[in-house]
């Protein structure tokens, strides 16, 4: 029969090849399997359901949630004062904005709340009524109730006013790929702040506006 080393001639791996395997000096020792008997240590079982990552839509939602967390102004908001100076061009001068707001096109499609303007804070649109239309500009099918005012400008397009304050918002055009209505209210950002609380009771939305029409003569003017 074969002889077997006696223990005291045995040699066991070094720790840095045994690393190199994933396994420690005794459990190499013991036949590289590294396992040990249940019950004997090593790390527990997850519980049925812990350690599984989010989904996609769950990621998604926490996401928006985050976002909207982000950009909402704190509960009771009742205005900026002083406004900033773009803020006061587009608010108080008719400015409009030349670059991309927070809201702007598909960078904000908010699943609850509602949009006020930034200097009064009157609320203005709700939530379901943004869609996506343009890079630069707010984009909704509808304001509130009494909320938003028009005026016809002498170039022929039709601003939007907070009814309110009478701060300049943007205009409105009226066009087929509104979400519920053939009008779009193109709305400068920095004329509004997002509230992601529910709506003042009683506020509802307006629906289409009807909007003002040129002077046809100087008995019409």
């Amino acid at each position: 029969s074969r002889l077997r080393p006696h223990p005291s001639t045995l040699t066991l791996p070094h720790v840095e090849d045994c690393a190199l395997f994933g396994l420690d000096s005794k459990s190499a020792a013991m036949g590289g399997g590294g396992k040990e008997a249940p019950g004997k240590g090593g790390p527990p079982t997850p519980a049925k359901g812990q350690g599984k990552g989010l989904s996609y839509k769950e990621k998604q939602a926490l996401e928006q949630q985050q976002l909207e967390e982000a950009l909402s102004a704190p509960e009771g908001f009742s205005g900026k004062q002083p406004l900033d100076e773009q803020e006061a061009r587009v608010l108080e001068q008719g400015a409009t904005d030349e670059e991309p707001g927070p809201y702007a096109g598909n960078n904000f499609l908010p699943t609850r709340g509602y949009f006020v303007c930034k200097r009064c804070a009157q609320c203005l649109y709700l939530a379901q009524s943004k869609f996506v239309h343009c890079v630069i500009w707010s984009s909704f099918d509808q304001g509130c109730v009494d909320a938003v005012g028009v005026n016809l400008e002498s170039d022929g397009r039709v601003e939007t006013v907070c009814s309110k304050c009478q701060g300049h918002l943007g205009h409105i055009f009226e066009q087929s790929d509104g979400k519920r209505t053939k009008q779009r209210h193109c709305i400068n950002d920095s004329a509004i702040q997002y509230l992601m609380f529910d709506p003042p009771s009683g506020v509802v939305e307006a629906g289409e506006l009807e909007m003002p029409k040129p002077a046809t003569s100087e008995a019409d003017a």
